[in-house]
């Protein structure tokens, strides 16, 4: 049924899903959807978010596990970002927004981007001290611009509307020029 329900909320977006498609499309009814998931499309949608979600946060704490830079670690985030923006239904599914979701998500809605924003921002902190980077501004917001511009960066890939290497050039450029 997850995956049925992937297909379904990466062709149609959420508000455009609906309980009958996600269970037509998994072979079964209604009522069998709703014995395993009772909140319907709401935990679905939930459920494959925070699947990614916890993929990508694996992904970070073995980042920030090696020896690395604090460019390299960035360039390495947005590589597993990317990473999730080439893979056609999972890209578009995590890329969707629509203000239908805000009650659906909102326990899970941002959980790795802050995680990774609290990451960038302490790992810039400590560039700056050591003297790695010469930029005074605040690490907190340089980390909330970084992690949104990989959220961007995420959807134009998905949607085929920019290519990933052109994105890794361009966060390396600005990483590197902290």
């Amino acid at each position: 049924m997850l995956q049925a329900a992937l297909e379904v909320f990466a062709e149609s977006g959420f508000g455009s899903a609906t309980v009958e498609n996600i269970a037509s499309r998994a072979g079964a009814s209604k009522v069998t959807l709703y014995t395993y998931f009772p909140h319907g499309r709401e935990e679905l949608f939930r459920e494959l978010y925070e699947e990614v979600n916890n993929e990508l946060l694996e992904k970070a704490s073995d980042i920030y596990a090696a020896e690395g830079t604090f460019a390299d670690r960035v360039l390495a985030l947005t590589e597993a970002l990317l990473d999730v923006a080439r893979r056609p239904l999972v890209g578009r599914f995590y890329s969707i927004d629509d203000p239908a979701l805000d009650v659906a998500l909102n326990p899970v809605r941002g959980h790795a981007s802050r995680v990774w924003a609290d990451l960038i921002g302490k790992d810039l902190a400590a560039a700056q001290k050591e003297g790695a980077v010469t930029t005074a501004v605040p690490p907190r917001a340089v980390a909330e611009l970084l992690v949104g511009g990989m959220r961007s960066a995420l959807s134009e890939v998905a949607r085929d509307h920019t290519h990933s290497d052109d994105v890794l050039q361009a966060m390396n450029a600005l990483t590197t020029g902290l």
